[in-house]
């Protein structure tokens, strides 16, 4: 149950913050680095609703056949981790819609999933529980896509020390 809440509220973090993005951007280094996987790291800020959000961006570079990625969200309600691993056909998908840099808004619907333990097993598994609709730019929905996908990227949730929010 735990894990279905962190899921949703890592979502709705994320779509918050996403909203304040509708027009998602991306430094030309950052585009610059995801295209091969090099490793690379930037850590940026935003404002939405009168909060502060900084997010870091960290390509670790490729690793058993997936580009490794993490991005962590901090803002004055918490931070959440997401680790990413991304095959060559979604790597590619995310640099041809970051380097449009349209940004023209489409509306796309977005999976939302659940976690949940196999009663025989006792393995995590992650089923679809409900779709909603998100508006932005190309490059916005193509990472909601993948970073909302708990088969490409692993949300959870992190401590940090309250002087840290916001920094």
């Amino acid at each position: 149950m735990k894990k279905i809440f962190i899921i949703s509220l890592v979502t709705l973090l994320l779509g918050g913050y996403a909203l304040a993005s509708e027009y998602t951007k991306f430094s030309r280094k950052f585009i610059r680095h995801i295209k091969d996987c090099d490793a690379y790291e930037e850590t940026i800020a935003s404002e939405y609703e009168d909060s502060s959000f900084k997010t870091t961006r960290k390509i670790h570079g490729w690793k058993n056949g997936y580009c490794r990625y993490t991005e962590t969200i901090t803002s004055p309600h918490g931070a959440y981790k997401l680790d990413c691993g991304f095959t060559e056909v979604q790597l590619d998908d995310l640099y041809e819609a970051m380097k449009d840099r349209s940004k023209k808004a489409d509306k796309y619907t977005l999976d939302l999933y659940s976690e949940r333990k196999n009663p025989k097993t006792g393995d995590t598994e992650y089923i679809k529980s409900g779709s909603t609709e998100i508006k932005g730019n190309r490059a916005y929905i193509i990472w909601a896509k993948y970073q909302n996908n708990p088969f490409v990227c692993k949300p959870s949730e992190i401590t940090i020390k309250a002087s840290e929010i916001g920094k």
